[in-house]
């Protein structure tokens, strides 16, 4: 048998091995977080994951989807499955099936290819493909000897969306230019558009023009466009494409993104809008082209948890004052919150006290949520807080603190402005992430609130000293890491100095 081998590295930079089994495949759980994967393993699938480097040189199969990778070189492959990614670059000689939908491609090329699917490259103008005999929803390509070149179409928005600056969302027509390069000369008769406004998910999903629309705004394109026209040489003209929610009627952009569900206006970054152009024509069988545009969500960041409400997009003016300065109050207010939480509550915590050898501070602002578990010796699973019978023993939904309550409101705002600051949030999360931590982290590990749990019968809670003892473990983890986490109690108190902050992290002021 081969001897197989997976080397990974996860988001804090901690290495470790991942088993593969005896046929040579490695499986990699999304709760693990790797961020770069080094394997000799014949079948390599890593899902869902913060994938940014993937080394696998005799890969046959790879799947890779919803990952941050944005080069792939797989000499072997002959199945690639990489959607949902960042890529520019792919490189894949010997695949066959090649899936590598949403990424930034601008071109392919792909000498084995029979299938590929890559919807979702807006900028890929090139696909050399010479055995290639099926593409899925990138119909608007040239034929030729190396099945594509260039587009037959292409659909841009003049519009400008900017959430920092939301006033474009208030338009009531999409200005479009629709750029024309026919394979063959066609009389166009009628030009028609279907438009729909979703999120990446589609689970909401809003149509603003039909086909066969409703609502006249069909004849105010005709109006605007000299039909019929000969499509016979390279060609382009503007239109205003009147916007209707055909839910409610509404016409203005901001009004329909307002009428989406507010699970949807909290949470959603972004909101996919997909131009589909259809070229109507009496003797030849239509043409349609669709296109997906990304905009940002205007009302991100913008819903106040302590007034359970959002406020009106306007435009973000930039606050002088950086992160860490903000996290430094993250930190004193958590303090305070901890020291009167386990006032009010010291009955509850002595109850157990004297057999508590772990609490785990499960405070995550990017779940909404906030708590306080401990472990006893009792506990089997040592790092599943979910699994203790003092599972969330003090909530903070319905604790008995007000501080508390308020700490974690906060908190989670702090978090959603920092996210709806940021144009590359994506890239910096993890950084984010390690910052808000590492601040929770110094609130749980300071001397008054091991003294608190002291008085309140945890007798062995530790305090941060050069000898530190835990008999009692505390533990501030972002998620569970099955057997071994990342504990940022046991990274700060290894390292005490304070990281490098990142000066381009910058809070908006609302």
């Amino acid at each position: 048998m081969e001897n197989y081998y997976a080397k990974a590295v996860d988001l804090s930079g901690m290495q470790f091995d991942i088993p593969v089994t005896e046929d040579g495949t490695v499986q990699i759980s999304s709760v693990l977080k790797i961020k770069s994967l080094e394997t000799n393993a014949r079948k390599v699938f890593c899902r869902n994951n913060e994938l940014q480097t993937l080394i696998a040189p005799n890969a046959v199969s790879v799947g890779c989807n919803k990952n941050k990778l944005t080069s792939l070189h797989l000499e072997n492959a002959e199945n690639v499955h990489c959607g949902e990614n960042k890529l520019t670059e792919l490189y894949a000689p010997k695949a066959t099936v090649v899936k590598c939908y949403i990424n930034q491609l601008t071109e392919l090329r792909l000498d084995s290819a029979v299938e590929i699917e890559c919807y979702g490259n807006d900028d890929l103008k090139v696909i050399y493909a010479p055995n290639l005999h099926k593409i899925d929803r990138f119909e608007n390509l040239v034929q030729t000897e190396n099945f594509a070149s260039r587009k037959e179409i292409e659909i841009t928005i003049k519009n400008h969306f900017d959430r920092r600056n939301p006033e474009g969302y208030t338009t009531e027509t999409f200005d479009l230019e629709i750029a024309l390069d026919l394979d063959k000369p066609r009389t166009v008769d009628n030009v028609a558009f279907a438009i729909s406004i979703y999120d990446p998910a589609v689970m909401f999903e809003v149509c603003l023009m039909e086909r066969n629309d409703q609502f006249g705004q069909q004849a105010s394109i005709a109006a605007q466009i000299e039909l019929p026209f000969v499509a016979d040489k390279p060609m382009r003209f503007a239109v205003s494409v009147p916007i209707r929610s055909y839910v409610t009627g509404t016409k203005n952009l901001l009004d329909i993104i307002r009428e989406a569900p507010e699970s949807e206006r909290v949470y959603e970054r972004e909101f996919h809008i997909d131009v589909t152009c259809y070229l109507e024509s009496q003797n030849t069988q239509d043409k349609s082209f669709t296109k997906t545009f990304a905009i940002g969500n205007p009302f991100a960041g913008r819903y106040q948890w302590d007034m359970d409400t959002f406020t009106e997009p306007a435009t973000m003016e930039q606050d002088e004052k950086f992160l860490p300065e903000a996290l430094a109050k993250v930190s004193d207010d958590l303090e305070d919150a901890l020291l009167e939480l386990f006032e009010l509550h010291k009955d509850e915590i002595a109850e157990i006290a004297g057999s508590v050898d772990g609490i785990s501070y499960d405070i995550l602002p990017h779940e909404r949520y906030a708590a306080i578990s401990f472990r006893t010796t009792e506990d089997e699973e040592r790092y599943s807080p979910a699994d203790w019978e003092n599972y969330s023993l003090l909530e903070y939904s319905n604790c008995k603190s007000e501080k508390f309550k308020v700490f974690s409101k906060r908190l989670f705002q702090l978090f959603f402005e920092i996210q709806a600051s940021s144009d590359d949030f994506e890239d910096i999360e993890t950084r984010i992430n390690d910052l808000l931590f590492t601040a929770i982290t110094k609130a749980v590990l300071r001397s008054p609130v091991a003294e608190k749990l002291r008085v309140c019968g945890i007798s062995k809670a530790p305090i941060l000293t050069d000898t530190f003892d835990k008999t009692v473990e505390y533990i501030v983890s972002a998620s569970e890491y099955g057997e071994d986490p990342f504990n940022y109690c046991e990274s700060v108190i290894s390292d005490t100095e304070t990281k490098p902050t990142d000066e381009r992290i910058r809070l908006d002021k609302f």
